[in-house]
């Protein structure tokens, strides 16, 4: 489980940066009709029936903010600052539904460039409930994501993930991502962060 660029900056500057994403035209929302719902099976799962993936409806705000705060608290105060993105407007989500209910969700927004005209999509959170995690749910939300952020014409995707987050990473190399910087006290509590890309072209198949 991981979670993006957040809280150390301060309210102020996530204001500030999310007002440079309106401006350079990023505008995916969890409210964004980004095509029809998949449902697919979940291979190698115990789950009864199928797995579904939809985007995110406002509704779905209480369960993404106490997911958030279950399982990101140890980095720092994240059921506040998932709920800020999810309501900044700027950023899109999915939700993955099993046996009737959410299970988890991943979360995308747009990592300001070098330039002010330029913006990489990132996933900013993802998150499975404890009791179905090892199931591949995580996996499948993150595919469905890649899938959704080449339609809009990203070619790369970015993650920050805890540096000690060994099981986390080893899942992200599985499906493509690549180390490419190491950033000190990224999280408000002070842990660091392995910043990993994906260039989702070469996103390799499900086994």
């Amino acid at each position: 489980l991981i979670v993006g660029r957040g809280g150390r900056f301060g309210k102020y500057g996530e204001t500030k940066r999310f007002a440079r994403l309106r401006q350079s035209g990023y505008r995916p929302s969890h409210t964004q009709r980004l095509g029809p719902t998949e449902r697919r099976p979940l291979p190698s799962s115990p789950l009864k029936g199928k797995t579904m993936i939809r985007p995110a409806k406002p509704s779905d705000k209480t369960f993404i903010a106490g997911l958030s705060g279950k399982v990101f608290s140890i980095y720092g105060p994240y059921r506040t600052t998932v709920s800020r993105w999810f309501d900044s407007g700027v950023t899109m989500t999915f939700i993955s539904l099993a046996e009737g209910r959410p299970v988890g969700f991943v979360m995308i927004g747009a990592l300001p460039g070098d330039s002010e005209a330029e913006t990489r999509a990132e996933v900013l959170a993802i998150a499975v409930t404890p009791e179905f995690q090892q199931r591949r749910i995580g996996e499948e939300l993150l595919r469905y994501a890649h899938k959704r952020v080449e339609q809009l014409g990203e070619p790369k995707l970015f993650l920050h993930t805890a540096k000690e987050n060994l099981a986390a990473q080893k899942l992200f190399l599985k499906i493509g991502y690549r180390p490419v910087a190491i950033k000190k006290g990224f999280y408000p509590s002070g842990q660091d962060a392995l910043m990993m890309v994906n260039d989702l072209g070469k996103d390799p198949d499900p086994e």
